[in-house]
C-alpha cells in the first residue's frame, strides 16, 4: 500500500511541476504605437508586434498555445517591448498600410525608430518563435537584411532561394514575385524544366497571365518528365480559377473594374484545353455586369449560363450560384432579392442531396435577413445542418 502511494504522490507532484511550469505568458504592453517607440528608446529594445483579428483562428492559437509557454514568455519579455493590436480597430489599419500587414497572424520586428527589421506570418511553433525573435535581434537572416543584399546586387543561387523563402513566409506577395521572375528568367531551358523549378513556381506565382505561367502553360508537358500530367492540369486551372475569382468577387469598394485584364483574361481562357474552360467563361461574362452594377444582366446571364449544361458537378454549380448571389444580397434591390428567393426554393427542391439544399438554405437565409425576415432567416439557418445530413 505505502508503494501505491509513493508512486501517487510522485505522478501528482510530476504533473504539478509540469503544469506549473507553464504559468507565464507573454506581458503585451498598454497604450498606443507612438508609447510603444517611447517605451523602445527609453528600455534599449525592438518592438515585438502581434498583428490580429477578432475572427482570425490561428491569432487566437498562438495567443492561447504559443504565447503562454514559459520559455517563449521568458525571452520575449526579457528582449522585446511587446505589443498586440487589432488590425481592423483603432490604429490598426494605419501600421498594417505602413508595414505591409495583409494575412494573419502577422507579426512584427520593429527597432525603437519604428524601421521594420523582420516579419513571419502564420502560426509559429515555440521554438520557431524564440527563433525568430534571435534573427530579429542579432539582424541577421532577417528580412531586412535580406533585402539589403538582395538590392546591393547579391544573386547567388542559394541565397536568393533562402530569400525567396522569407519572402513567402513574410507574405510580401509582389516583391516575392518580382525576385522570383528574376531568378526564373536567369534559367536555361534545361534548369527551367526541372523538379526544383515546378516546386518554386508553384509555391510563388498564381497569375495566368505572367510570361512565366504562359510559358509553363504552353509548354506544360515538358515538365512531365517530373510532375504527372494531371498535377500540371491541375495547377494552371487553380490560376484560371483564382483569375476568375478576382472578377467574380469585384465590387466598387476594391477599386477600379480592370477591363484590360478582363479582356486579356477572357481572350487566354478561351485558348486553353481544360474542362472547366465554359465555366470560366459563364462566370466573366456575368461578371462583365457588375462592372456597370446591372444586377439585371448579371441575373439573365446566369440563367443563360446554366441552360447550357456546362457545369458538371453539383459543386461547381453551386459555386457558380452561390457567388453571384451574394452580390444580389447586396445590392439594395428587394426585387431582385425576391426573385433569388423563388429561384432558390427551386433549387432546393431539385438538389441532388441534403448537402446542396442544406447550402442553397443558407444563401436564401443570408438574403431573407437582408430583407428583414429575420425569423425565416433564423429558421432556415436552424434546419440546414439538419438537412445536410439527410
Amino acid at each position: 500500500m505505502k508503494i501505491i502511494q509513493y508512486i501517487l504522490l510522485v505522478c501528482s507532484l510530476c504533473l504539478f511541476g509540469k503544469t506549473g511550469a507553464q504559468n507565464r505568458s507573454i506581458e503585451f504592453r498598454e497604450g498606443n504605437w507612438e508609447q510603444m517607440l517611447k517605451m523602445a528608446k527609453k528600455e534599449k529594445k525592438m518592438i515585438f508586434v502581434d498583428c490580429y483579428t477578432s475572427w482570425c483562428g490561428p491569432c487566437k492559437m498562438l495567443a492561447k498555445n504559443i504565447f503562454t509557454q514559459d520559455s517563449v514568455a521568458d525571452f520575449y519579455n526579457a528582449n522585446f517591448i511587446c505589443f498586440q493590436i487589432d488590425m481592423e480597430k483603432g490604429e490598426g489599419p494605419e501600421l498594417a498600410r505602413k508595414y505591409g500587414v495583409a494575412a494573419f497572424p502577422t507579426l512584427l520586428y520593429v527597432d525603437k525608430d519604428g524601421m521594420l527589421k523582420h516579419c513571419v506570418v502564420g502560426n509559429q511553433q515555440a521554438h520557431e518563435l524564440i527563433r525568430n525573435g534571435e534573427k530579429a535581434l542579432k539582424g541577421e537572416q532577417t528580412l531586412l537584411d535580406f533585402q539589403r543584399r538582395y538590392d546591393a546586387g547579391e544573386r547567388d543561387r542559394a541565397f536568393v532561394k533562402q530569400y525567396i523563402d522569407v519572402l513567402f513566409k513574410a507574405y510580401r506577395p509582389q516583391l516575392q514575385k518580382e525576385v522570383v521572375t528574376e531568378y526564373i528568367n536567369r534559367l536555361s531551358d534545361a534548369e527551367f524544366y526541372t523538379r526544383e523549378t515546378w516546386d518554386i513556381i508553384i509555391r510563388n506565382l498564381s497569375d495566368p497571365l505572367s510570361p512565366i505561367l504562359k510559358k509553363v502553360a504552353a509548354k506544360r508537358y515538358y515538365f512531365s518528365h517530373v510532375v504527372s500530367r494531371d498535377t500540371i492540369d491541375i495547377f494552371i486551372d487553380y490560376t484560371l480559377k483564382s483569375a476568375v475569382s478576382s472578377f467574380v468577387w469585384w465590387t466598387p469598394d476594391k477599386g477600379v473594374f480592370n477591363q484590360q485584364r478582363y479582356d486579356e483574361l477572357l481572350a487566354y481562357i478561351f485558348t486553353q484545353p481544360l474542362p472547366k474552360v465554359p465555366q470560366y467563361v459563364a462566370s466573366l461574362y456575368a461578371a462583365a455586369y457588375l462592372k456597370t452594377g446591372d444586377i439585371r444582366g448579371m441575373l439573365d446571364e446566369m440563367y443563360r449560363s446554366l441552360q447550357y449544361g456546362i457545369f458538371y458537378t453539383p459543386q461547381d454549380k453551386l459555386d457558380f450560384i452561390r457567388n453571384f448571389l451574394r452580390h444580389v444580397e447586396t445590392c439594395g434591390n428587394e426585387t431582385f432579392m425576391n426573385e433569388a428567393n423563388a429561384w432558390l426554393d427551386k433549387l432546393m427542391e431539385s438538389a441532388p442531396s441534403g448537402y446542396y439544399k442544406s447550402e442553397y438554405m443558407k444563401v436564401k437565409a443570408r438574403i431573407l435577413r437582408v430583407l428583414g425576415k429575420v425569423d425565416e432567416a433564423n429558421e432556415l439557418e436552424l434546419q440546414a445542418p439538419k438537412v445536410r445530413m439527410s
